[in-house]
């Protein structure tokens, strides 16, 4: 009995040793902590660039000046002389004459109060002085006259015709014309660059240029 106490006591000895040597080494370890970075910064954020605007129709006229079937603004083909004269102002309107195959007419040149470096529109009338005289045709130079879907002087006649179709193409007193019996107007057109008058409106090339119209009943 006495033999193996001191192994006994050796043995326990050496565990809490053991223990005290591998108790600190465990306990000590310090926890891995990942080095600090740098902060990326965000993406900056580049707007889309602006997606182009289709191109416009040109600018719709006003009552004023909108041209449509057997109308001008606030005129109507037909209508009597007096009819005329109640709704136009008579500083915008010069009463005077014109002639057409040798025969004299009256007309008014009426004057665009909005426009007034603009040229005059001429409203030809047709009657006698015994029964009165009646609003036959309109002559249109004006750039600031047009139809709703933007059809007027300075437009390529190939527009109108688009849009209200050619019946016919002449040369006429006023020149070389084109003729939309659809909307009772009549282009009268810009010559230049042409090397003869077209006989057909398949001929009319569709960038000639519109320089009057002319709507009559």
């Amino acid at each position: 009995m006495k033999s193996s106490l001191p192994f006994l006591f050796g043995a326990w000895a050496a565990g809490v040793l053991l223990m005290a040597c591998d108790g600190p080494s465990v306990r000590n370890t310090p926890s891995a902590t990942p080095p600090a970075t740098a902060s990326t910064p965000a993406p900056q954020q580049v707007p889309a660039p602006p997606t182009p605007a289709p191109a416009g129709r040109p600018e719709a006229p006003d009552s004023l000046h909108l041209l449509s079937p057997g109308r001008v603004g606030l005129l109507r083909l037909n209508m009597k002389e007096a009819a005329l004269r109640a709704i136009i102002p008579s500083a915008q309107l010069r009463r005077t004459t014109r002639q057409l195959e040798g025969i004299d007419y009256p007309v008014y040149e009426m004057q665009d109060p909005r426009h007034p470096d603009a040229p005059p529109s001429i409203l030809e009338l047709v009657g006698d002085d015994e029964e009165g005289y009646r609003l036959w045709r309109v002559h249109i130079t004006s750039p600031h006259y047009r139809t709703a879907e933007g059809v007027g002087v300075g437009s390529p006649v190939g527009l109108a015709r688009s849009h209200y179709g050619i019946n016919t193409v002449e040369l006429a007193d006023a020149g070389l014309v084109a003729v939309s019996d659809e909307v009772r107007m009549s282009w009268q057109l810009d010559m230049a660059g042409l090397s003869r008058p077209p006989r057909q409106p398949t001929e009319l090339p569709p960038a000639t240029r519109i320089k009057g119209i002319y709507l009559f009943r």
